[in-house]
This record gives structure tokens, sequence and C-alpha cells, in this order.
């Protein structure tokens, strides 16, 4: 198996087509299939079937992909690193951020690692901490940022920032509260906070589940934008983390109070260390870390 044949076969398994495979490759149509007519000769196995419109991956063919897409990444790395090798920091990053984290600081730390580094291309995603532990096992990210979980023997964690969470209202809401407020008398309010599939529920339900307490939601969103602005519009309160609302904090939208028992919720950035983190992707973390240390004294400074 040939490095080419890998790539070729990558090219093909996304792009579904020879005719666009062979042109994001810069060759020839009659080149892939030849290629991939060998791969698949030496595997023994059909890795596609042709269809109307265009080529459908077997069941061979997305195994084949699964496992190769990784080993197609770290060659791309390692050639990246050591064309930088002379000093420029070159080459890409494929990058997980949960919502909580990328609603305010992902956008500063990205315009500031873009400066300092514009020869480092980044793709970034949004989602979950359990969607993002699987595409780092299988290769398709390379960095992500998340909600502490279990430990696993494959992930390398860096510390980001530790906060807790806190009851959250609008400024126009008549709520008035002694701080800290007991999690047990937040149980009774109107309340709206994610669903259980989203990471910070789980860590809510944690705290709440250890000292007796049951919350009851009237409303759940997933989608930490649009609790922001619902808190902000109606009297209903949130429990959120003061990263992911630090500017309505900030403009005086939105106001936060303590809650006891504390909800603690720790921000690391993982990785596999079975593949390492190439110089860009430890660069970013340390940017990333630095941009949430200063969101964190913002956030203080109009607590």
């Amino acid at each position: 198996m040939e490095m080419r044949q890998m790539q070729y076969f990558a090219a093909l398994f996304e792009e579904g087509s020879v005719t666009r495979a062979a042109r994001r490759l810069h060759v020839v149509q009659p080149a892939i299939s030849m290629q991939i007519a060998k791969l698949e000769d030496e595997l023994g196995q059909k890795l596609f079937e042709r269809m109307p419109k265009g080529m459908v991956p077997t069941a061979a063919g997305r195994q084949a992909y699964a496992r190769l897409l990784p080993l197609l990444r770290e060659f791309k790395a390692v050639r990246d690193e050591l064309v930088g090798f002379g000093g420029k920091v070159a080459g890409h990053i494929s990058i997980g951020v949960i919502a909580s984290v990328s609603n305010n600081a992902l956008s500063e730390c990205l315009e500031s690692f873009c400066d300092k580094y514009p020869d480092v291309s980044l793709s970034v995603t949004g989602g979950y901490t359990v969607d993002f532990l699987q595409m780092l096992e299988i290769g398709k990210l390379d960095i992500a940022v998340i909600n502490q979980t279990a430990a696993r023997r494959s992930l390398g964690a860096t510390d980001l920032l530790q906060e807790d969470l806190t009851l959250v209202a609008s400024a126009d809401n008549p709520c008035r509260f002694v701080q800290p407020v007991p999690l047990i008398d937040i149980a009774g309010m109107d309340i709206v906070i994610p669903s259980i599939r989203h990471g910070l529920r789980t860590i809510i339900d944690d705290v709440a589940n250890r000292v007796g307490v049951r919350l009851h939601p009237k409303l759940e969103f997933d989608e930490l934008k649009m609790v922001e602005d619902f808190v902000q519009n109606t009297n209903y309160l949130t429990i959120l983390p003061p990263i992911a609302i630090r500017r309505a904090l900030a403009s005086g939208r939105l106001r936060q109070f303590s809650i006891t028992p504390r909800i603690t919720r720790n921000i690391v950035c993982v990785h596999n260390h079975r593949r390492g983190l190439s110089e860009p992707a430890r660069l970013f973390i340390a940017e990333f870390k630095a941009r949430m240390d200063a969101a964190w004294v913002s956030k203080n400074s109009v607590s």
C-alpha cells in the first residue's frame, strides 16, 4: 500500500466522485481509477460501488477510511512541521470547541492566533463533548476544548480553566436573593437549562443528585445563545458558566448569583496522545489558555 494510493482513496471517499477527486488532487481521472483498482486488488476487497450518482463506499471502504484517515493526518502534520522547521509555523489544526466556551472566548482567540501565525490553517467544529471524544479517537480532530470527563488512556489533557456555574437572571427580573442561593430553592423556580444530552446538564445534575435535589426545569434549550436571549427577555432563571455569558454580564443585561453547594466545571483541552501534538496545536492551546485567563479576569471585574 503506497501513500499515493491512500491519498487517492481518501479523496474519492470524501468527494464521492472520480471527477471531483481528480480535480481536487490535480490529476487525471484514469490515475484515480487505476490506483483504486490496485488498492482493491492488494486488499482483496471492493472499496467502492459505482452508482448513477457517484462512487459509494462499501462496508470495507468505510472501515478502510476510518483506519487510514489518522495515518494521513499524521503524515500531513509531520510534513507541515518539517516544512516549518526553519522557523515559520505552518500546518493545519482541526479543533472541536463546546458551545459554552465558543460563545465568547473563541472568536477573540482565533483573531489573535491567525494574526500571529498566518501560515496555519484552522477548521473549527462546534458540538458536544461526547462527540468530540469519538472524533479524537478516529483522528477527525487534533484537539478539543471540552468539559472534563472521566479520563481516557488515549487522551492527554491541558487544564484551561476552572469556574463555578451561577444562577443567572435578566437585569429587569425583580428577583432578589441572599447569596449563595441554595440549590434546593432553585429547584422550585422557573428555570431553563440545557437537556440531559448537554455536558453542562451532566455537571449540574451530578451536584444536584449528590445533595438529594431533583431539578424540574420548565424549559430545556441546548443552544446556549437561545438560553441567554430567553432569560434576558423573561423572568426565567438559568444556571450557566459565567464565561459563556461574559459580554451580557459586562453590559449589565444579565445578573448572576452564587449557588450552594458550588457547581464547578473544569475546562480542558484534550488530544489523542498516540498521535501527539503538532507545534501549531501547542501554540493554539497556549493562545486559547491566555484568552480564557483574560476572560476570567474580565468576568471577575463585573461580578
